[in-house]
């Protein structure tokens, strides 16, 4: 189509929605396992829906993943049923989402006007319930009373207890479904609209065993005991950890995305690269990373991964390698077939009875941190960030430190010495730190030398790097921490 109208659609409140779960041992797996599922049957719904209703090819959806896309339409298509299409996708969300997910739709004659009018759009988020008509729909104004809340989500009634962890919760409809729907997902791994395995925003999906046409592969990689193969809880994950039992939340994404996209559309009018660039990295996001955590990374647990974006947890160690390798098949992958592009991660550290939520938000603000740095094309963790060349050489100093500990080379109590020297404002840190060595670090150890040696050179002069060595020595001291009582394997 030479001329037509660009219909562009986003789902908001994405984040929010997956993440609301109460912290509950296994279920919140469960839950958190079924809600990025539905996530991603939301948009295949609200794509099936659209290119059904208007008789849209496959190869006019122009951008998909990540929650958002673009489709190209016929010019002489009728707005007022784009409005229709609109207002049933908006209420069906709401019905099945509680309120939390939101979708946009705006169109105009150019991709990056539609973007534009979406953004619109996007600031009339649930005007469909307030109005009816020319008039104001009253009755939505305000909401019955709760009674009493759901457990798990806080916004709707409860309506049956189920035994989770040896105690009663209470959970509404949509969560109850959810908990259900994390428990078979384990089986599903191609879906195809038309049937009845799963209902999203009206349309029936099938679990299908191979693949079949118009079929789309919904695995995510989920971690599993190796004598049950049942999912394994976070608990379990954190535990095999090294040192100390934490888990790791890693939030990835593509920098300068916008820009990028605005410069594919200007470089090809016929907006097929654009298409490309679009499921490229979905592809690479959603299925490729799903690949090699399977094949090399199994104890690593997608939370989200599709469009430009990447969520996973894992242990903590494990992440922090997984991220390397990350950033290498990046390199190797989209950065090399679309240059210039490049990737920005951070990386929080958090219990695992903590909620995962509360470590996604600081993986997000250590991710904006990251991106802020001139070039971007970092990753930021352990109260420092670096280029995606130097990781290598923060972790693996950080794995030396930790050996030359676990061997009896050097003492924790020298390590954490050394740590609070480097993070302090000490005018005569040089000083304390050759007093330290000299005193209470081993005298022919010739490696544990050259490396304090090295580090001394770093302390005045170089902030990064000085940053970079507080982080290799908060691993070593994360990686030595045991439980009392117990030691990892």
């Amino acid at each position: 189509m030479k001329e037509a109208i660009y219909l562009a659609g986003d789902f908001s409140g994405i984040q929010r929605y997956v993440l609301a779960v109460k912290s509950a041992g296994k279920a919140q797996a469960k839950r958190l396992r079924a809600r990025s599922f539905l996530l991603e049957l939301f948009e295949h719904a609200a794509l099936w829906t659209i290119k059904e209703d208007l008789q849209i090819a496959d190869n006019d959806v122009l951008v998909r993943g990540g929650g958002g896309f673009l489709i190209r339409i016929p010019l002489d298509t009728d707005t007022d049923r784009l409005e229709e299409i609109r207002s049933g996708l908006q209420r069906k969300l709401w019905d099945e989402s509680g309120g939390e997910v939101q979708l946009s739709l705006g169109w105009a004659k150019t991709p990056l006007a539609a973007r534009t009018c979406l953004e619109v759009e996007k600031r009339r988020t649930g005007a469909f319930r307030l109005r009816n008509g020319d008039s104001w729909n009253l009755e939505n104004w305000s909401q019955p009373s709760l009674g009493k809340p759901c457990e798990v989500c806080r916004q709707a009634p409860g309506q049956q207890s189920v035994l989770d962890e040896n105690e009663k919760v209470l959970h509404c409809r949509n969560c109850l479904q959810a908990r259900k729907l994390g428990e078979k997902l384990t089986r599903y791994e191609w879906m195809r609209p038309g049937g009845d395995s799963v209902q999203a925003l009206g349309v029936g999906f099938k679990h299908v065993n191979d693949q079949e046409p118009g079929a789309f592969r919904t695995g995510r990689w989920i971690p599993r005991q190796a004598d049950s193969d049942k999912p394994l809880t976070f608990q379990e994950i954190a535990e095999r950890a090294r040192g100390d039992h934490r888990l790791a939340v890693l939030k990835a994404d593509v920098d300068d995305m916008g820009c990028r996209v605005r410069e594919v559309v200007r470089e090809d009018t016929s907006y097929n690269r654009l298409r490309d660039f679009s499921y490229g990295l979905h592809e690479f996001f959603g299925h490729i990373i799903q690949e090699s955590l399977e094949a090399s990374w199994p104890l690593i647990y997608t939370l989200y991964a599709g469009g430009d974006d990447l969520l996973l947890v894992g242990p903590w160690d494990v992440v922090l390698d997984f991220a390397g390798s990350l950033a290498r098949e990046f390199k190797a992958g989209p950065a090399k077939m679309y240059s210039p592009l490049t990737l920005s991660a951070g990386i929080a550290l958090t219990p695992y009875r903590v909620p995962i939520r509360h470590a996604v938000e600081r993986a997000e603000k250590l991710l904006e941190l990251a991106k802020k740095r001139p070039g971007k094309n970092r990753c930021a963790t352990l109260g420092a960030d670096w280029e995606w060349k130097q990781h290598e050489s923060v972790t693996g100093d950080g794995k030396r430190i930790a050996n030359w500990i676990e061997t009896g080379v050097v003492s924790r109590s020298l390590l954490y010495r050394l740590l609070c020297l480097v993070e302090g404002n000490d005018n005569l840190r040089s000083a304390h730190w050759t007093y330290q060595i000299e005193r209470n670090g081993p005298q022919h150890h010739n490696g544990f030398r050259r490396w304090a040696n090295n580090a001394l050179n770093n302390l005045e002069h170089d902030e990064q790097r000085m940053s970079e060595l507080a982080a290799s020595l908060g691993y070593a001291l994360l990686a030595t921490r045991h439980r009392k009582g117990k030691r990892d394997d």
